[in-house]
């Protein structure tokens, strides 16, 4: 019977434990380390993602109430289909859409500090961009001449995804994202990028040209993604 064998099991299991060296059970113990490390990693990770999705969902479900922001959707939808990290997509939104500014520096930023233009008591909701002063009329855009609040926004934006990166980050977001990003997805990025660009210029009425925001939204990239490979990510 199998149950009359449990005795001579045990006995092999204490006669294989005394044959192991030293050596052997420690190198054992270590893979056992290394696994457990693994997996609590691996939920912290998965955690922080389901936290990250979550937000995003909200997010969305709030801008699909306001149409001015549909010509910024199906940008949006590209990222989801090929499963982009949310809290690429949630950053993108956060130069025009002050509860995603909000939950980035809530969720991301160590010091924990909004936006200066966020900090006014009276500032509207979700209108981010109407605090700066409008152009009476189209005006197209011109670095150079370019309103140094504005210029000073755009910064402390792209400062925020920098901030999201270097914020206790996720190995398998981070492989994710880099195994998007030489792939041609990395056009879906991008143009995510420059629509979001368009959409603040012209909510200031500012026309930037199609070709001079794609460009800008390349270099804003390719910046993010080399800041995600110099990480020094833990392996998984």
């Amino acid at each position: 019977m199998w149950l009359d064998s449990i005795e001579d099991l045990d006995s092999w299991e204490i006669g294989a434990q005394t044959s192991e060296t030293k050596e052997e059970q420690k190198e054992k113990k270590e893979r056992y380390s290394k696994s457990l490390a693994w997996i609590q990693r691996t939920q912290k990770d998965e955690k922080k993602a389901k936290k990250d999705n979550d937000n995003l969902f909200d997010i969305i479900i709030e801008i699909l109430k306001n149409e001015k922001y549909d010509i910024l959707i199906p940008f949006v939808i590209d990222l989801l289909k090929i499963e982009s990290p949310s809290n690429f997509i949630l950053w993108s939104l956060s130069l025009v859409y002050s509860d995603a500014a909000i939950l980035i520096r809530k969720n991301y930023n160590k010091n924990n500090t909004l936006p200066e233009i966020l900090e006014k008591k009276d500032i509207k909701d979700n209108l981010l961009v109407k605090e700066y002063i409008k152009k009476e009329e189209l005006t197209e855009f011109n670095e150079d001449n370019l309103d140094p609040n504005i210029r000073k926004r755009i910064n402390e934006w792209i400062e925020d995804i920098y901030n999201v990166i270097d914020f206790d980050p996720s190995t398998i977001v981070s492989n994710r994202f880099l195994s998007l990003t030489w792939k041609k997805e990395k056009e879906n990025f991008i143009n995510l990028l420059c629509a979001t660009l368009t959409f603040f210029f012209y909510e200031l009425k500012i026309i930037i040209p199609k070709n001079v925001a794609f460009k800008y939204s390349e270099f804003i990239f390719s910046e993010i993604r080399r800041k995600v490979e110099k990480l020094e990510l833990e392996e998984i």
